[in-house]
């Protein structure tokens, strides 16, 4: 079974090491939120895509 890509709030803080507050504030920031439905849910592969660009990893 893979990895979920979509995380929900709880989920994004938890995998950033981030307070809820930051960790959706940070991944709107960089575009990883996506509507589905009502839900917001973030992108963990756009997540990590960010932090490879800071990084210079392709």
């Amino acid at each position: 079974m893979s990895e979920k890509r979509l995380l929900d709030a709880n989920e994004v803080c938890i995998y950033l090491s981030l307070g809820r507050s930051r960790g959706v504030e940070f991944a709107k920031s960089i575009g990883a939120e996506r509507k589905v439905g009502r839900r917001c849910l973030y992108d963990k592969a756009a997540i990590d895509r960010y932090f490879d660009s800071l990084i210079g990893v392709k």
